[in-house]
């Protein structure tokens, strides 16, 4: 998993990218986004060789937090060669996320 703290790391890697991409935006000080962690991190074990995944600490990336209009914890959101496809906000159950993830890879 890789941590993005940069604008221009975001827009290189998932903007400007190609493939799929899930990016988690997150915050240490966050219940919701602790409970989220360790799901977060099986789905990138189950779907490593299928997406990319990213973590974005809002405290690090306020810019990023701003720029992409994310008002709550966590926000997940699913890229597909830069365009937002899909997304979670809020708590999801680790069942519902592989179904999301299974979605989004079948449909697109």
């Amino acid at each position: 998993m890789i941590k993005i703290t940069d604008g221009k790391i975001f827009e290189r890697k998932i903007l400007n990218g190609t493939g799929f991409h899930i990016v988690r935006f997150c915050a240490e000080w966050s219940g919701p986004c602790q409970i989220m962690g360790p799901i977060y991190e099986e789905m990138h074990t189950l779907f490593k060789t299928t997406a990319s995944f990213y973590r974005i600490d809002i405290d690090e990336a306020p810019l990023l937090k701003e720029k992409l209009g994310v008002t709550d914890l966590p926000t997940i959101l699913f890229y597909r060669n830069g365009v937002v496809i899909d997304f979670i906000t809020g708590l999801i159950s680790r069942e519902s996320f592989i179904a999301r993830l299974e979605t989004a890879v079948k449909k697109y």
